[in-house]
């Protein structure tokens, strides 16, 4: 029951503080008076129109559903993407024999009898490991190919890109401004089709 108490009381002084400044500032002051007294610059075809255009952004950055078939090609289009980019540097046969003769020098290494034929085997097998380190995608073209993958996921769902995203997003909160009544004479956007 103490630990309800204090902050009971603490409740209570507040309050008895508020509710002084509440009686004298008035209901009336409040922003919904602002509102009641200010005529609304907006006609009902412009409201109508910028209306029409929230929806269609709404719908433009909300985009599709894709069904299953789709969304199963659009991942064997961005493994057949990665694929052709690897295979250009290196394919995957070669990849494959280069492992394999890898593990074969490995395994040659320790049936070597002599200091300079070990040393021998592991220049190989540092040359074959710097060949197949060269083969694989750069930084740069893992990114490249991201964003071709995300160029074809925009696309198949209807997505817009970021860049676009923001600036439909931008347009659907000055078409939200321009729909509000305020003192300021609003000024409505021209409503552009998509």
């Amino acid at each position: 029951m103490k630990k309800l108490a204090r902050p009971l009381a603490s409740l209570a002084t507040c309050a008895a503080l508020i509710s002084p400044v509440a009686l004298a500032v008035g209901v009336s002051a409040g922003p919904a008076a602002a509102h009641s007294t200010t005529s609304c610059t907006i006609s009902p075809a412009d409201r109508a129109a910028v209306l029409d255009r929230l929806a269609a952004l709404h719908k433009q950055l909300k985009g599709t559903h894709a069904t299953r078939a789709e969304k199963k090609a659009l991942r064997a289009a961005i493994y057949e993407l990665w694929t052709a980019a690897r295979n250009a540097k290196m394919t995957s046969e070669v990849r494959a024999a280069k492992r394999a003769e890898l593990a074969r020098l490995r395994a040659s290494l320790e049936t070597a009898d002599s200091a300079t034929a070990r040393d021998a085997v592991r220049a190989e097998i540092r040359a074959i490991r710097a060949e197949l380190r060269a083969a694989r995608l750069t930084k740069t073209e893992r990114a490249a190919l991201r964003a071709q993958a995300q160029t074809l996921r925009s696309a198949l769902l209807g997505r817009p890109t970021a860049a676009m995203a923001k600036v439909l997003k931008a347009e659907r909160a000055t078409l939200k401004v321009s729909l509000r009544c305020h003192k300021d004479t609003v000024s409505v956007p021209a409503v552009t089709g998509l």
